[in-house]
């Protein structure tokens, strides 16, 4: 395929190569990590991060997917400098939101801790990351300006570089400390994150300000906004129409993720019966379960970055037929990844809980979750489509309605069934949010979907490979992972040739679908 005839598929390929490489630093950054403030601390800085995440969604999410769409709509339709003020605009919205959301999350810091969060140590983690805020913004909006371009090496090296000197800070603080003789907390994750974005925020300044493009030549803000105020507010008024609804869905999703952060450990309580536990359990549920489980979203979030663009272009010229076929290859492929995941997860999802974190509960958790993974990376995609094609409100009741039946869950079931009954939770939302998105796409594009292509090829491949590893363990018994990783690492790589070869011929018409 020639480089620039398949934009979607380069940019896809870059981002996830970045994607893998960050999954990789963040897996061994997070069992650093565990091994410096224990599953307790990850609980500790797991309730905060929501509530960053909720103020940097309020801040940019929306106008982020604003920027990325109308970067790709308006230079296919009137021209690269159009899109260049509307980056300025939603840039200026973002951060000024930030700022004000920074200012205001470090002055409530201690409200928030005590009274929502339940937890004083808390209160100094919330401090820390309020001054990450603004930094993030910018990081997120300048990532939408270039992808939208689709220039997708900026989006990846940034993100390799935010996890790179995230560990490397982190890494040179512990050091400190240890000289210091100074107990270690989970503020130092807080830290980490802090000097991490301080340092991306830099890098995209730099690059906006060197790119050889309209943005650099723009006068300055202020000129700008005194010179063509009306053209600001148009701008703004543009943005904003397909910022809000995509910020409020993320404000809800955020809600929830805050909510969780303070509901699962105080109803976990009520099931163990003790503080401490239910901590220890909530952080083996968010710091080691969770990241396995969104390991391979390193390709579904790198292919959905890049779908947003190019669905938004396609749609600007009418394409009618390219949107069709685009969803359909991403259904099947999403599908493709998700079956194989769910297979992996069941066949080693115990020893990877027991090798990688000596704890068999984790096993037990990803047996349960395995089953999430085609619907979770399903939404993914799905979700950056619909956005593509104007439908964020849509969006938006479909992730209102998942996120109710997860709080219902968690409400009702986790005292009664302990942190099982939030898994179920996440399986029932996942479900219905993907079902309701394929049938609005369906409704809307007319796509065709083959179920046997997307369902039945992959779970023979799956099948096929799980019962010839069986076969090869009994008579080769040193495959059995048991206690020693690279017997599990050499019973993976083989399941993973088992599953790949029958399917190689699929792949190869899927690619060129």
């Amino acid at each position: 395929m020639k480089k620039n005839s398949h934009p979607l598929i380069r940019n896809t390929f870059i981002l996830t190569s970045a994607g893998l490489m960050n999954k990789i630093i963040g897996f061994f950054y997070k069992i650093f990590l565990i091994s410096l403030i224990g599953a307790e601390g990850i609980g500790v800085y797991q309730m905060v991060f929501p509530i960053y995440i909720l103020c940097v969604s309020l801040a940019s999410s929306g106008i982020q997917t604003a920027i990325s769409h109308y970067t790709a709509e308006k230079r296919s339709t009137e021209g690269i400098k159009q899109a260049a003020s509307l980056f300025r605009t939603g840039l200026m919205l973002a951060v000024s939101a930030s700022l004000i959301l920074s200012l205001a999350l470090y002055g409530l810091a201690e409200p928030v801790a005590l009274h929502i969060l339940g937890e004083e140590r808390c209160l100094p983690l919330l401090r820390m990351m309020a001054l990450a805020i603004p930094f993030e913004t910018i990081h997120n909006c300048t990532s939408a300006w270039f992808l939208g371009q689709n220039r997708s090496g900026f989006p990846a090296l940034s993100q390799l570089l935010e996890q790179i000197v995230r560990v490397l800070s982190v890494y040179l603080l512990y050091q400190i400390l240890c000289q210091k003789q100074t107990a270690v907390s989970p503020l130092l994750a807080a830290e980490g994150l802090l000097a991490a974005e301080f340092v991306v925020a830099l890098f995209s300044l730099t690059a906006l300000a060197f790119q050889n493009g309209p943005v650099r030549k723009l006068p300055s803000p202020v000129k700008h906004l005194s010179r063509t105020a009306a053209s600001f507010r148009q701008s703004a008024s543009q943005i904003l129409a397909m910022a809000l609804p995509i910020t409020g869905n993320r404000l809800m999703l955020n809600l929830l993720q805050s909510a969780e952060a303070a509901m699962i450990p105080l109803r976990l309580e009520q099931y163990y019966g003790s503080s401490a536990k239910a901590l220890s359990t909530y952080g083996i549920f968010t710091g080691m379960v969770m990241p396995l489980i969104m390991f391979p979203c390193a390709v579904t979030g790198s292919f959905s970055m890049a779908l947003l663009p190019s669905v938004s272009e396609a749609h600007a010229l009418k394409n009618n037929k390219k949107i069709a076929g685009t969803i359909q290859s991403t259904l099947m492929f999403c599908l493709f990844l998700g079956i194989i995941c769910t297979a992996a997860f069941l066949q080693f999802g115990p020893a990877m809980g027991n090798l990688l974190y000596h704890e068999q509960q984790v096993g037990a958790y990803l047996l349960t979750l395995a089953w999430i993974c085609p619907f979770l990376y399903l939404t993914t995609t799905l979700s950056s489509i619909l956005h593509g094609l104007e439908k964020t409100m849509n969006v938006f009741l479909h992730n209102l309605i998942g996120l109710l039946i997860r709080l219902f869950f968690i409400y009702f079931c986790v005292p009664r069934f302990g942190i099982q009954g939030c898994l179920w939770g996440m399986l029932a939302s996942q479900l219905v949010t993907a079902f309701l998105d394929l049938a609005l796409l369906k409704q809307s594009t007319g796509f065709s979907f083959s179920p046997a292509a997307g369902i039945l090829v992959p779970s023979a491949c799956c099948l096929w490979a799980s019962g010839l590893l069986s076969l090869l363990r009994r008579l080769l018994p040193v495959l059995d992972a048991g206690n020693n990783l690279p017997a599990l690492l050499l019973s993976c790589g083989i399941w993973g040739c088992l599953v790949l070869l029958p399917a190689a011929s699929w792949g190869k018409k899927l690619i060129r679908a």
